[in-house]
């Protein structure tokens, strides 16, 4: 593998991974203030992520087994803020009605 490939992949596995930061924070963040438009806005992250993930599964840099993590891995956070604001609301709702 050259630098260049080691470059590229570094690079977009800091987009994927800053990006899916960012989704979950602007996320959590509207949904907490009630801003559908802020909720809309983390969306722009997801696809940012999706695409870092992308660009390392679309070369022919790495084996099959890490494309498919990776692949299968951005796939599913994109459900991950979802899941936690419903896990987080849930507790606290539970734990207001003790």
């Amino acid at each position: 593998m050259t630098s260049e490939a080691v470059r590229d992949l570094m690079l977009y596995g800091m987009l994927m991974v800053s990006a899916a930061g960012f989704y979950a924070m602007f996320y959590a963040l509207g949904r907490m203030l009630e801003r559908s438009s802020i909720v809309a806005f983390s969306y722009a992250f997801a696809v940012l992520q999706a695409l870092g993930a992308l660009g390392m599964i679309l070369p022919p840099y790495l084996d099959p087994f890490w494309k498919y993590l990776i692949a299968f891995s951005s796939m599913v956070y994109l459900f991950i803020p979802q899941g936690m604001w419903w896990v987080v609301t849930t507790f606290h709702e539970k734990e207001h009605a003790h």
